[in-house]
């Protein structure tokens, strides 16, 4: 409680200094000048960079950026909703979870200046359609991050595997072809490994780190094989698990490569990680796993394992009889629903997020740090995180940052047919999630690993009713008043 009323006098004090310090005639009798605020929980240096940028552009707009809304992710999300009861939020701000923010109050509909801008024509179809409710748009859509196989070149050129008809095909360097489909990932994975669990004694090779959880197949496999469905079966209107064969395939594949304890996946029984203690490890980093579903937020350590001597490529998801759609994770941006200068805030939310003028501002200081970081001897930086619109000339540089990752060009050349997740904007999926692996719950995951492959469709309709039902009752009851607890 002390932080929060230290926050809380601090943020008054440093905004009422602002306000009172910037009139844009310099208390001449001229006309004002517009003050907004913006917060993310992002790099702050390159924030203000941007900021910067957006006020040279915009002259009678000055923007204060807000670093005292502290954590990232959830918890950022919640002193969001702190500053907000003070009378603290700012005009323009990041959320992990939109629903959480339009429920508290805290978000401004702008379906309307998303519609009458132009520059949102070109945005990405599956990723513009996110964050409305039944017309109503209470975030833009800011980022997307790529979700791919991070892979250990070096594992694959030593294991010198061949393609195996029937079972996986590797290309001419030793790598798994680029369209690779999801029955030839799993082959890869068991086929690459290198180690005993009944004779150990150190130097393996593990086929897929698992360091995340369990495979995420279901969510991912059913979007391939079904153009008209997006993440996790997802139709727009509800879920399809029952009646979804690749959602119980992917599935049955998720539970029988969850169940093995053999190095296919970096799984053990707690006490032969008790016994082994080096087993327990980020092991697509420290070069002792073949594969990792990741994030493009991790690409940072294709660098700092290529100082370590290990080289690690980008590839794309596998992909279904659909074709490749790739997976991205998107952020949001929101703006206040107490804004006084609702166009202008949305010209700063556009320019911190998807607009064009915006990623040219963020790419042109980042090929400012990346030329001090290369004159100092470092490397420069990998970019982790992409646009959502059709902006060719953006694009083209954004080639440039990537450039020296192996893989990831493929996924760009799909990037328009993107499918983003679910997590951040639907209302319920996370709270779907946490019955699905409540041990209380009887039709939990690990219940169904215990049960087994043959159980799989029971699960699905189990789960289908019940993220149904959550997630409906979750969309009718959005931006009402909740009751206290």
């Amino acid at each position: 409680m002390k932080k929060i009323i230290s926050l809380i006098f601090i943020t008054i004090i440093s905004i009422t200094l602002v306000a009172c310090g910037n009139t844009g005639d310099g208390g001449g009798g001229g006309p004002q000048q517009i003050e907004l605020s913006y917060a993310d929980w992002g790099d702050q240096e390159l924030n203000q960079q941007l900021i910067d940028a957006f006020m040279q552009e915009y002259p009678d707009i000055r923007v204060t950026l807000r670093t005292d809304i502290t954590g990232s992710g959830d918890a950022f999300t919640g002193n969001l909703v702190t500053a907000a009861q003070a009378g603290l939020l700012p005009d323009v701000f990041a959320t992990d979870n939109v629903p959480t923010v339009v429920n508290a109050g805290l978000t401004l509909d702008v379906a309307e200046l998303w519609n009458n801008d132009p520059e949102t024509e070109l945005i990405f179809k599956d990723i513009a359609s996110t964050a409305v409710y039944s017309g109503k748009r209470f975030a833009v859509p800011s980022f997307q991050f790529l979700k791919g196989i991070m892979i250990n070149l070096d594992i694959f050129e030593e294991a010198n595997l061949t393609t195996v008809e029937g079972q996986y095909r590797i290309d001419n360097d030793g790598y798994p072809e680029k369209d690779w489909t999801f029955e030839e990932f799993v082959n890869i994975c068991s086929a690459i490994k290198d180690f005993d669990p009944n004779n150990y004694s150190g130097g393996y090779v593990l086929g897929l780190d698992t360091w995340y959880g369990t495979p995420d197949f279901q969510q991912v496999w059913p979007m391939m094989d079904d153009a008209d469905v997006t993440y996790d079966t997802w139709d727009g209107n509800q879920f399809n698990y029952s009646t979804s064969q690749s959602w119980q395939d992917a599935m049955a594949a998720k539970v029988e490569m969850h169940a093995l304890t053999d190095g296919t996946t970096t799984r053990f029984e707690d006490e032969f990680l008790e016994a082994n203690p080096d087993l327990v490890a980020y092991h697509i980093a420290n070069g002792t796993a073949a594969m990792d579903i990741e994030g493009s937020w991790q690409l940072g350590f294709i660098n700092s394992a290529a100082a370590d001597g290990i080289n690690l490529g980008f590839w794309p998801y596998p992909q279904g009889d659909a074709g490749f759609f790739p997976p991205t994770i998107l952020d949001y941006l929101a703006l206040s629903s107490e804004t006084d200068y609702p166009e202008e805030a949305f010209l700063l939310a556009k320019w911190m997020s998807f607009g064009r003028q915006g990623w040219s501002a963020r790419l042109d200081a980042l090929e400012e740090s990346n030329n001090l970081a290369i004159a100092n001897g470092e490397d420069p930086k990998l970019l982790d995180r992409y646009p959502i619109g059709d902006y060719p000339e953006i694009w083209d540089r954004v080639d440039g940052f990537v450039e020296n990752v192996e893989g990831i060009d493929y996924i760009f050349d799909h990037i328009e047919f993107a499918k983003p997740d679910l997590d951040k904007w639907l209302p319920g999926y996370k709270d779907f999630w946490s019955w699905a692996f409540d041990p209380e719950n009887p039709w939990n995951f690990n219940d169904l690993v215990v049960a087994g492959v043959a159980s799989v469709p029971t699960w699905a309709q189990e789960w289908e009713d019940r993220i149904n039902e959550i997630v409906q009752n979750a969309l009718s009851t959005l931006g009402q008043p909740q009751e206290e607890e």
